[in-house]
């Protein structure tokens, strides 16, 4: 079997397999997502309609509580006899005649003394049972009742009772009859097109409206859905049988009365629904959309893995001459053959990268070498240097104390003493960078140390007119090192900065964390480092500045390295050099 013929059916069942996991999650993720949304704005919908209606009632609560405090309603102690009452109601009624049936108000026996209907003068309070405080505070006088069809009508009854305001007492009561028909255009307002509809429940479950398309629906109004979901507080949504209703499936948002403060609400529920058959019906039309998609696609995949199996296979010969002309010992590296696709050409980088890490590699050997090169002529020189500079130097302090000396004589003494110091200065140097002292790890504020240094360095930094600060991100930056190394990296970075940094230069070290890291930069505004030398100025004996040693950077770097970090050089904000160096997070108590 060849590599095209493989690579063929694998493309065409993996394109065909893919594609159609691809297909069912997207459909059940379109499904899922219609759903959440539809469902939101059903709940969406039930809580709007829900605050309609308690507003609704609360502005009727809230007129009778206005209208039983006016000097009119006192006409009940004198039965209206100038019908000023009865004008009043009619008035009333008039203004909102959509809203009210018939407004009355009876004496303390229950005698009907005024109406907005004179027909009901002289007779008797209508029967009504259920009667219920409406909710809220200052609203306790405010009583409310449903009168069931059995009453020849629907109607939703307020009733406050009127204080005699000239004694005490009540003289009578105030009745409103709010036409149920106002309930029921606020239900159809909300549904008036498509497939939606809403009902009304009480606390206990009954039905007491609907929106048009349900309204007549027989049995409506001794229906009782105490097997919905009705949630205690704020609004729910979920999918329920609708057999009782006619339907299917059907996806429920139900909302709670909340009440408009200050009015508690009656503890109302209002149901948005919609049939299942049309909240999916866009998801179903997608599926075979999908379906005829699917098969296009197919078709055309069988088209383009033959030619995608051509493209991988050719490539993997070129990949095949390209490792047997590195075995050989190529210079140079081969470019990668054109037309590879992203796992061939991955494979080329990886090759690439390890050719590079090999480098390295190499370049760290040549390094270790010249450093062990350092350790011998460290342990040569400390024997065969230290000795005779010893000498050297108690000579000078016995020349020192001659009584007559002239100056020429002393300042030669003065040459002996600085000569033999820079000496031992470098036989130290050497030392440390060949046998560098193993860390005492301690955990330390980074930025305490930070501080000490600057303030070491801040007396020279002024007579060089350089500014030195540091810079933090805030909080604090604790790192387990050992202090007097990294004391040792700062004054050597800065001490370096300063060296090329002129008048009126700037130096900051600056901390700040990331995700993975601690980082560390110091940064100037001298000439910087070119981008050519920014890997040799950390070998041993290389050195910029006139009389370096070339061996502080080397010192700084295996401190960083000892630590766990790394250090590199780079460009700052000002265009001069920025030496950053990054440790890892540790982990408390490591």
């Amino acid at each position: 079997m060849t590599t095209r013929s493989v690579l063929f059916r694998l493309l065409f069942w993996t394109m065909l397999g893919t594609m159609t996991v691809v297909g069912a999650l997207s459909f059940f993720q379109f499904r899922s997502a219609l759903r959440s949304e539809i469902a939101g704005n059903l709940r969406f919908g039930a809580t709007a309609m829900m605050q309609r209606i308690d507003t609704f009632l609360f502005a009727h609560v809230e007129n009778m509580r206005v209208w039983r405090g006016l000097e009119v309603m006192q006409d009940i102690r004198v039965k209206d006899v100038d019908k000023r009452l009865s004008n009043f109601l009619s008035n009333l009624r008039a203004g909102q005649d959509t809203v009210y049936d018939v407004l009355l108000c009876t004496d303390a026996q229950g005698r009907v003394v005024a109406a907005s209907d004179p027909s009901y003068i002289g007779g008797d309070t209508p029967r009504l049972s259920g009667w219920r405080n409406v909710p809220g505070q200052g609203l306790d006088a405010v009583s409310m009742a449903l009168v069931s069809p059995g009453a020849g009508t629907r109607a939703i009854v307020l009733r406050s009772p009127i204080v005699n305001a000239f004694g005490e007492g009540t003289i009578g009561y105030l009745y409103v009859f709010l036409d149920w028909r106002a309930v029921q255009r606020l239900l159809d307002g909300a549904v008036n097109r498509g497939a939606r509809n809403l009902l009304l429940i009480d606390r206990d479950g009954h039905v007491l409206g609907a929106s048009a398309s349900l309204r007549n629906l027989p049995g409506l109004s001794r229906l009782r859905l105490d097997g919905w979901l009705l949630p205690g507080t704020g609004a729910a949504s979920y999918v329920h049988d609708g057999a009782g209703l006619g339907y299917g499936d059907l996806l429920v948002g139900a909302a709670t009365s909340g009440g408009y403060p200050p009015f508690e609400g009656m503890g109302w529920h209002t149901l948005m629904i919609e049939p299942t058959s049309v909240s999916f019906g866009p998801i179903w039309a997608l599926l075979w959309a999908m379906v005829g998609v699917l098969l296009v696609t197919l078709l055309t995949g069988l088209w383009i893995s033959s030619r995608l199996a051509d493209r991988i296979a050719s490539p993997i010969v070129a990949l095949t001459a390209f490792t047997r002309s590195f075995r050989q010992g190529q210079a140079l590296l081969p470019t990668m053959p054109s037309g590879a696709t992203s796992e061939v050409d991955e494979l080329h980088r990886a090759y690439t990268e390890m050719i590079q890490a090999l480098e390295q590699s190499r370049e760290q050997i040549v390094r270790a070498g010249k450093l062990a090169v350092v350790g011998e002529m460290a342990a040569i020189m400390a024997h065969e240097v230290r000795t005779p500079m010893g000498i050297l130097r108690s000579s000078a302090q016995l020349l020192q104390r001659q009584a007559d000396l002239d100056e020429r004589q002393r300042e030669l003494i003065g040459f002996i003493f600085s000569e033999t110091e820079r000496l031992n200065r470098l036989v130290t140097l050497l030392l440390e960078c060949a046998r560098p002292n193993p860390p005492d790890f301690m955990s330390h504020d980074l930025l305490e140390i930070v501080d000490s240094v600057i303030a070491l360095l801040e007396s020279r930094a002024e007579r060089a007119g350089v500014s030195l600060s540091r810079q933090s991100d805030g909080g604090d930056v604790v790192l387990r090192c050992d202090r007097e190394q990294m004391m040792q990296v700062f004054l050597n970075l800065i001490l370096n900065a300063l060296s090329f940094v002129g008048e009126g230069g700037r130096i900051r070290v600056s901390t700040h964390r990331d995700e993975d890291a601690l980082w560390v930069s110091v940064a100037d505004d001298g000439p910087g480092v070119p981008v050519e030398l920014r890997q040799r100025i950390f070998d041993p004996f290389f050195s910029r500045r006139e009389g370096g040693i070339g061996l502080g950077l080397t010192i700084v770097q295996q401190i960083v390295q000892a630590h766990g970090g790394t250090l590199s050089v780079g460009e700052s904000a000002w265009g001069g050099a920025s030496f950053n160096l990054r440790f890892n997070h540790q982990e408390p108590g490591t």
